[in-house]
């Protein structure tokens, strides 16, 4: 997964209101990463190209932000504002643009095609279901997410036994929050790893990743930690 640098000729921003659920999308990445949110509706032109029309998203005076690879939060943000279109609206954009400023003025901007951000909600499926399968305790759908050729044995027991060991520390796990998302290449090809955080009761956050396979159509889980 490859952010996409962005340089035009021409921008031309649109007067577009936000929707009803673009900006539950806006507030939810303000809620995750603690930041102030905005956006912008453009389209980008170069002469003799396609023309890209952007939803673009800014986020800025987040420590969570600052403390985080600009690469992997701008994919996690893209993400979760395709997650928040409703299907006619993905057929508005050809781009998420996402623009990270820090709480010392540095600025990160990427843009994703809307082609990759669909793969992405694909993949980002098992993430999901592996998630909140440990939130609701219900550790067999786990077993029913794995690539069986990378985890020939049950995982239920062993996730149990982990978040067991940690509730007894940290209180109940009340849910989860997606923070990352990287690329990177293992024995199987290139994979997406999804970052999140587990929330304790306690007020504890602790990281844990799932990993599944880039290629089209295989979509089980062949990797996760939890730290």
């Amino acid at each position: 997964m490859k952010p996409y640098i962005l340089c035009t000729l021409l921008a031309l921003t649109l007067g577009s209101c936000v929707s009803e659920n673009e900006q539950k999308g806006l507030d939810y990445i303000g809620s995750l990463y603690d930041a102030k949110t905005s956006y912008s509706k453009s389209f980008d032109s170069e002469l003799g190209s396609e023309t890209l029309k952007k939803f673009n998203v800014k986020v800025s005076e987040s420590n969570r932000v600052d403390s985080l690879q600009p690469t992997v939060t701008t994919a996690n943000i893209a993400w979760l504002m395709y997650e928040s279109f409703t299907e006619d609206e993905r057929k508005d954009y050809t781009h998420v643009d996402v623009e990270l400023i820090s709480t010392k003025n540095d600025t990160a901007s990427y843009y994703y095609p809307m082609s990759l951000l669909e793969t992405l909600s694909k993949k980002a499926s098992t993430f999901k279901a592996f998630s909140q399968s440990l939130v609701d305790g219900d550790y067999i759908k786990i077993d029913a997410l794995k690539d069986n050729t990378i985890f020939p044995d049950p995982l239920a027991v062993g996730v149990k036994n982990k978040v067991a060991q940690m509730e007894k520390e940290l209180g109940n796990l009340v849910g989860y929050e997606p923070f990352g998302i990287g690329e990177g290449k293992d024995e199987v090809g290139t994979i997406y790893q999804f970052q999140g955080y587990l929330v304790f009761e306690q007020g504890a956050y602790k990281p844990y990743l799932v990993v599944v396979n880039v290629a089209e159509g295989k979509d089980k889980l062949i990797g996760f930690k939890i730290f």
